[in-house]
């Protein structure tokens, strides 16, 4: 929400324990549980669903299956979760809108969380709402493509309009000041949300808000570009001509392109399965975006205060010097790795038990799985499989390499995710030409970048790469209040502050807190 961005594809493996960074630009479970999610997916169970959190109540909201279509009278339950240990009846109810993943208890209980701290401060209601096709909120039994045509931004965007109405109706609340909160691509949905329905609420917070969408999103490359020449050191070092970021990405991909070099590359990655001389282009393309993604992971939420690994180092400082400690680019590579995938699992493993799983087959086999995740292995296929229809349906989002020169250089073609969608998905629904018309069109609805709305917080760190689909223009007449964030990554604002944390964030969260108290006087 996690901001927007994502398991690198298939992921690194350490002793038969699943690396978990982004897929596709968000994290694995949107907004990151402080280690809850963490060990129980390394370990390869379900995240229970009781954390320990007395004053959340776990209820379900009777929605329409569709708004726009009144012969359909299908309805679904819609999970949300109450804490009302803060509410002092005075009408004043924020609702925490989930996104691209199950949604926790921990975003509903957990007072360090800046929304909770706020609810606190003001005497409030709290409601977390789950989007529709993740967790427990099914408007059919399946993620079939055609469940999916149900799952789309317009209808989450009605399904928050009906809620808010609905708990008015339940709790009788009298003239309600609603906050809605969300971050990455919930974030945009509480901009929008509050942007097309004014009159459910009285403002709305959007941290790490894409607001301007494209269907490419090259900027995403470009940004991790300038945050590697922000840190100290770091630009030198991309610079020198034997450690150069770039030299490790350009020489991996050269080294593809020759059979004898794939099997060096086999031997420094561990790659599983090997490459070999009839490996076709797409595992190719898989093999460096798997490489990129944890790069993208690193760089993404630099010192946002998540969870113990980016509060104790993991990095973009870190990564820096991890790319200038020997002159062998793959070798470097393959540090990174390691040393990624040891900081979330929190444990030392030695490397002759570690391999990289990099088959582009199985990954599409694994998006393929429509069933929900309860059904299966407990693992978040299925939110996988629901973020990337929202992506190659409407969103976009994609994050390749072409913006010209850079310096990973030309690693990830769009076509790569046009190919992915495709398979995923079938040529019919996903063909490229059904992907431009369908994003497209989302995007002259709500994300042309040319926001309007009143009292708007949408605050963004520099470090996070998202923050190019920003927004930054202030309308202090319409209370629009742009954020920019410097040092800091995806949602950084949203998280519990802590010892060391970046120096900008402790500024960017009182802006928050009195706008929200502004529109609450």
């Amino acid at each position: 929400m996690k901001p927007l961005v994502f398991l690198s594809l298939v992921g690194l493996v350490l002793t038969g324990l699943p690396y978990q960074g982004l897929f596709h630009g968000q994290g694995r479970h949107g907004l990151v549980d402080h280690g809850a999610h963490r060990a129980h997916q390394h370990a390869g169970v379900a995240v229970p669903a009781d954390t320990g959190y007395p004053d959340v109540t776990t209820e379900y909201f009777t929605q329409k299956v569709t708004h726009f279509d009144d012969t359909n009278k299908d309805t679904y339950p819609q999970r949300y979760r109450h804490n009302n240990h803060y509410n002092k009846n005075n009408n004043i109810v924020f609702l925490l809108i989930e996104g691209e993943s199950e949604a926790s208890e921990r975003w509903a209980g957990y007072e360090g969380y800046q929304w909770l701290q706020m609810a606190k401060d003001h005497g409030a209601d709290a409601f977390q709402l789950e989007h529709r096709c993740f967790g427990k909120s099914r408007p059919y039994e399946d993620l079939s493509n055609t469940t999916l045509e149900y799952c789309l931004v317009e209808e989450a965007l009605e399904d928050i309009a009906s809620f808010i109405q609905g708990m008015n109706d339940k709790y009788q609340y009298k003239n309600p000041k609603w906050v809605t909160f969300g971050g990455s691509y919930p974030g945009f949905l509480s901009a929008t949300f509050r942007s097309i329905h004014p009159e459910l609420t009285v403002g709305a917070v959007a941290s790490s808000a894409p607001i301007t969408l494209t269907f490419d999103t090259w900027e995403y490359a470009w940004s991790m570009e300038e945050t590697f020449r922000t840190i100290k050191d770091c630009a030198e070092a991309i610079q020198r001509n034997t450690k150069r970021i770039e030299d490790s990405f350009t020489h991996a991909q050269q080294m593809t392109l020759d059979v004898q070099q794939r099997k060096t590359l086999n031997a420094k990655l561990h790659l599983n399965p090997p490459l070999t001389d009839d490996t076709p282009y797409i595992e190719i393309d898989n093999f460096l975006y798997n490489v990129f993604a944890v790069f993208q992971d690193i760089v993404q939420y630099t010192g946002d205060g998540r969870n113990d690994a980016t509060k104790n180092g993991k990095g973009v400082t870190e990564l820096c010097k991890l790319m200038t400690t020997n002159d062998d680019p793959i070798d470097k590579l393959w540090n990174v790795i390691v040393w990624s995938n040891q900081m979330d699992l929190e444990t030392v493993t030695t490397i002759n038990h570690q391999e990289f799983p990099n088959s582009y087959d199985d990954f599409i086999t694994y998006l393929r799985n429509d069933t929900f995740d309860d059904e299966a292995d407990g693992l978040p296929q299925a939110s996988n499989r629901g973020w990337l229809w929202l992506q190659c349906s409407q969103l976009g989002l994609q994050q390749s390499t072409d913006q010209g020169r850079n310096i990973f250089g030309q690693i990830l073609p769009i076509n790569y995710f046009l190919r992915m969608c495709k398979d995923g998905f079938g040529d019919v629904q996903m063909s490229a030409a059904n992907q431009y018309a369908r994003t497209s069109a989302l995007r002259k609805k709500y994300g042309t970048g040319n926001y309007k709305a009143t009292n708007v917080v949408l605050p963004n760190g520099s470090f996070d790469p998202w923050h190019k689909l920003g927004f930054y223009t202030p309308d202090e007449e319409n209370g629009v209040v742009p954020v920019y964030i410097d040092g800091t990554a995806h949602c950084a604002d949203m998280y519990e502050a802590y010892p060391g944390e970046p120096a900008g964030l402790d500024a960017a969260r009182k802006i928050i807190k009195d706008n929200v108290a502004k529109w609450l006087a």
